[in-house]
C-alpha cells in the first residue's frame, strides 16, 4: 500500500452530487499519489442493482451465463433484456453450485460511467455495492483465512452488508437507510433493518461469523462498534489494513471499503464486475491489442494442433472402416452368399429373406391347426372330437382328417367353405354325417394339403 488519501465533499439528502465537485475531489485524491495510477477501480451503490443468491445444479456450471437471465428474471423489479448480469461461484457440493449473481439496469450502468469519466475517470472495473469488499481476500489473506467476518459499511444514505469466508463475498446486501437514520433519532430502524439482513444470510449460508468488521466513517468511533455488536450479537472491530502515508490508526478504518476496491488488481478470484458487453473497458481491450501478436501466435499453435489431431483421428477411423468393411463382406458371403460392402446393402439382403433352402417346413401342423381354428365362424359352437394331421417333411402336401359337432348341416358346409377359401386347402371331402345329442350333429371331414411357397406366403399373410 503506497498512500491513503480522502476529498471532503458536501453531503446533502435532497440532491446529487455536482460533477464538478466530484471532479475536484477526484483531481484532489490522485494529485497525492507518487505517479499515475496504472489502473482505477470504482464502485456503483448497491441501490442501483440487484445481488441475490443462486442455486443451479452442478452441471450446469459451464452454461450458468445462458441459464441466469431465466432464473432472473422473474424475481427482479427491472425487465431482464435491459440489464447487465454477472456472476461469482461462493459454494459447490456434489449435486449443486451456488452463485452469487448481480443484474443492474444498463442506464445505471451508462449513468455511473458517464459521472465518472466527467470527472476524468474511466474505472477499469465497475464493483457493485457490499460485493467490493471482495478485494479484502487478496489484502488480508492470512487474518481472513479459514474464518468467516461481517463486513459493514454505514454510508450517507444506505449500508453495505458484506460475508467474507475464506476471503471471499459468499453474501452481499445493500440496506436502505444509513448516516440520515442515525443523525435522525431513527437508529433502531437501521439496526432492524441490519437484523433482517441477517437472518436472511442464515437462512442461504451455513457458516456462521465469528467476527464484524466497521468500514466507512463510523468505524473509528467505539460507541458504533458497540452499539453493532449489540446489534448483531456479534464481536465488533475493524479490518486490520496495512499502514501507510495519509491516515493515522484512528482514521485508518474508514479506508476499508477504498482499500478492497484497490485491492481487485492483485485478487486472482473471479469477482462482480458490471463492466460487461457494451460496457467493458477499454483499457482491457487495449491490453488485448497489445499482445495481439502473441495472441494470433498461439491462436495458430492451437489450430495447426487442432488440425493435426483431425488428421490422426480421421486415419485411425478410415483403418477401422476399412477392417469392418472386410469383415462385413467375409460374414455376407458366407451367411447371404452375397458379398455386401455397406451396412444399408446388407440391411437389404436381410430383409430380402436368406438364399438358402430352409430346413424347416414350409407348412407344418402347427399352421394346419392354426388355420382350422381360423376357418371356424366365431358364431358356431364347434366342438372337435378327433383331429388328425399328416404333413410330409418338406410341408408340401398332406392331408388331415377332423370329426366334430355342430349345431346344423347347415353350419357344417359353412365351415367347408371357409376351409376352401385357404390356398394351402386343395379338396375337401365331406364324410357322413349323424344326429348327436341335442338335436346336434357329427361331422366328418377329410382335407387335402397342397402347398408351395407362393401358397405358404399369402396364406400366411391372410
Amino acid at each position: 500500500m503506497e498512500r491513503y488519501a480522502e476529498a471532503p465533499l458536501p453531503y446533502s439528502a435532497d440532491s446529487e452530487l455536482e460533477a464538478g465537485v466530484l471532479k475536484a475531489a477526484i483531481e484532489q485524491v490522485v494529485s497525492q499519489g507518487a505517479r499515475t495510477p496504472d489502473r482505477i477501480i470504482a464502485s456503483i451503490s448497491g441501490e442501483g442493482a440487484s445481488l441475490r443468491l443462486i442455486d443451479l445444479p452442478a452441471g450446469v456450471e459451464k452454461k450458468a451465463a445462458e441459464v441466469l437471465p431465466g432464473e432472473l428474471g422473474a424475481v427482479l423489479p427491472f425487465d431482464i433484456e435491459d440489464a447487465i448480469l454477472d456472476y461469482q461461484v461462493v459454494g459447490r457440493d456434489a449435486y449443486t453450485v451456488q452463485l452469487m449473481a448481480v443484474a443492474a439496469p444498463r442506464q445505471n450502468v451508462a449513468d455511473r460511467l458517464d459521472e465518472l469519466r466527467s470527472a476524468g475517470v474511466d474505472p477499469r472495473e465497475l464493483a457493485v455495492g457490499a460485493a467490493a469488499f471482495d478485494g479484502l481476500g487478496a489484502l488480508l489473506g492470512e487474518s481472513l483465512g479459514n474464518r468467516t467476518v461481517l463486513v459493514v459499511d454505514v454510508g450517507p444514505k444506505s449500508t453495505d452488508f458484506a460475508v467474507l469466508t475464506n476471503g471471499g463475498c459468499t453474501f452481499a446486501r445493500t440496506v436502505s437507510g444509513g448516516m440520515d437514520l442515525v443523525e435522525s433519532g431513527r437508529r433502531a430502524q437501521l439496526g432492524a433493518a441490519l437484523q433482517r439482513t441477517f437472518a436472511s444470510y442464515r437462512a442461504q449460508r451455513s457458516e456462521e461469523p465469528s467476527l464484524v468488521l466497521l468500514s466507512g466513517e463510523t468505524a473509528p468511533m467505539e460507541s458504533a462498534r458497540g452499539w453493532l455488536t449489540e446489534q448483531l450479537g456479534i464481536d465488533c472491530g475493524v479490518a486490520p489494513l496495512p499502514e501507510a502515508p495519509g491516515a493515522d490508526e484512528e482514521t485508518l478504518p474508514k479506508f476499508t471499503k477504498a482499500a478492497a476496491l484497490a485491492s481487485r488488481a492483485i485478487s486472482r478470484r473471479k469477482q462482480l464486475d458490471l463492466r460487461q458487453g457494451e460496457f467493458a473497458s477499454a483499457a482491457a481491450a487495449g491490453e488485448l491489442r497489445k499482445h495481439a501478436r502473441l495472441i494470433a501466435i498461439c491462436a495458430t499453435a492451437i489450430v495447426l494442433a487442432f488440425s493435426v489431431s483431425l488428421m490422426a483421428r480421421y486415419r485411425v477411423a478410415r483403418a477401422e472402416h476399412e477392417r469392418l468393411t472386410a469383415t462385413l463382406v467375409e460374414v455376407s458371403n458366407e451367411l447371404l452368399e452375397e458379398e455386401a460392402t455397406t451396412a444399408l446393402y446388407a440391411r437389404e439382403l436381410l430383409a430380402a429373406g436368406p438364399r438358402v433352402d430352409d430346413p424347416l417346413p414350409r407348412f407344418d401342423a402347427y399352421d394346419v391347426l392354426e388355420a382350422i381354428s381360423e376357418s371356424i365362424p366365431v358364431d358356431i359352437q364347434h366342438d372337435t372330437r378327433r383331429l388328425l394331421i399328416e404333413i410330409d417333411d418338406d410341408g408340401d402336401n398332406g392331408r388331415f382328417e377332423i370329426q366334430g359337432t355342430v349345431g346344423s348341416i347347415a353350419e357344417r358346409d359353412r365351415l367347408v367353405n371357409d376351409l376352401q377359401e385357404h390356398s394351402c386347402f386343395a379338396d375337401v371331402e365331406k364324410g357322413s354325417i349323424s344326429n348327436a345329442v341335442g338335436d346336434r350333429k357329427d361331422y366328418k371331414l377329410v382335407v387335402n394339403v397342397e402347398c408351395d411357397d407362393a401358397a405358404v406366403r399369402t396364406g400366411k399373410e391372410k
